[in-house]
């Protein structure tokens, strides 16, 4: 056996992380992942456990406080926990350049440490106003999957120029941060390029954090965005939101639930459900994707999750969400979108336990008026509806 199949072999047997193929490419094996970590399926037990897609159960806001802790856990674990202790973040400026409108930086900041600096330092573009004066509100604006990372946000490189909401926001006065995701823009080693998903760049972290998820590191990055905004002079830290297309609105809806310090969230195809999907689970776990392993446990077997995007949007609550579903979305398959209005409908019935605000501060988007030929993608009115929720919960 040579040198390099030997180190393959032990890191398969110790990790379960990708795998040379023999056709020379990278893959993933959720099942060896889960029996390197002696996973099974999740243990979290939740009145939708077993059921195909339900009402939630709660019909008061004591009753949903208890029920959401469920769901929460069950999240918790799908997606695995992140470190008690966050590292020191090392901040420090790479780029500076003055516009008319706003100082546009480079900056970079801990993830969590591995011997790769590419993984373990995020770089973002930071993009402060001018007028009017600090302390500002803030929004962390996330990528979709493009290999550019955050140059399409911040308008550096932006493959659609509708999706440059770094710079579009700035230029409203807000402070926006447009952050690589691992795998993407300078947060890479080829791995992305090579292998078609993220994990090879991820692995130097996650080596380091066996039981956490891909997802789950994505999520916490999200979270140390927060952390580095709180420290600029600039910010106004209760006034911070986050806004993400794609990918990102997937990140969007999925960090919600897990970071209170966001006060709102824009979220554009972020969200198909398990339980209809029709890559389920390879979407999520299978040679070319490792988001969340122990959804591999769950082929042909979607109804005995504990939660579906349902639940995971629901966390959210009450805080103002708009949430931005094409019924033709290709890329989710429409049977993981079609039950979109059951979805809003029951989280606005969650909402309504908080109160009328709550329940206002859901705005549901059906381009086209739920044209189930709108595609995936961020339309005109989506547009609208963002700048008025962001501009009535942020006050810039």
């Amino acid at each position: 056996m040579s040198r390099q199949r030997r180190w393959l072999a032990v890191l398969l047997l110790a990790l379960a992380l990708p795998v040379l193929a023999a056709d020379g490419n990278d893959v993933f094996d959720p099942l060896a992942w889960l029996r390197a970590r002696k996973l099974g399926k999740l243990t979290t037990v939740t009145p939708q456990s077993g059921k195909p897609l339900r009402r939630l159960a709660a019909t008061t806001l004591e009753e949903w406080h208890k029920e959401r802790a469920l769901y929460q856990q069950a999240f918790r674990e799908l997606i695995g926990p992140w470190p008690s202790e966050r590292p020191p973040l090392q901040a420090r400026v790479l780029e500076r350049k003055e516009f008319a409108q706003f100082i546009r930086y480079k900056v970079g900041f801990r993830s969590l440490p591995s011997e790769a600096e590419y993984a373990s330092e995020i770089r973002a573009w930071l993009f402060v106003p001018t007028v009017p004066k600090p302390p500002r509100p803030a929004i962390v604006v996330l990528h979709q999957t493009v290999p550019q990372g955050k140059d399409e946000p911040a308008g550096v490189r932006a493959t659609l120029p509708w999706l440059a909401h770094a710079l579009y926001y700035a230029q409203r006065g807000y402070v926006t941060l447009a952050p690589d995701a691992i795998g993407y823009g300078e947060r890479t080693a080829g791995g992305t390029a090579r292998t078609g998903f993220e994990l090879a760049d991820a692995a130097p972290i996650l080596d380091r954090h066996p039981p956490m998820t891909l997802l789950g590191l994505m999520l916490y990055d999200v979270t140390r965005c927060v952390d580095y905004l709180e420290t600029r002079p600039e910010v106004d830290r209760d006034r911070i939101g986050v806004l993400g297309h794609s990918q990102g609105g997937l990140l969007v809806n999925c960090v919600l639930g897990l970071e209170p310090r966001f006060r709102v969230g824009i979220a554009s195809c972020g969200y198909g459900l398990f339980r209809t999907d029709q890559l389920f689970p390879q979407r999520w776990a299978g040679k070319n994707s490792a988001y969340l392993p122990r959804l591999a446990l769950y082929a042909g077997q979607a109804d005995e999750l504990p939660l579906d995007f349902l639940h995971i949007l629901a966390l959210a609550a009450p805080r103002p969400h708009l949430i931005q579903t094409c019924l033709g979305d290709t890329i989710w398959t429409p049977p993981a979108v079609a039950e979109n209005a059951f979805v809003m409908k029951e989280l606005k019935r969650v909402r309504s336990f908080y109160g009328q605000e709550a329940e206002a501060h859901l705005v549901s988007i059906e381009p086209g008026g739920g044209d189930r030929h709108k595609n995936h993608g961020w339309y005109p009115e989506t547009q609208k509806a963002a700048d008025a929720l962001l501009d009535k919960v942020l006050q810039p």
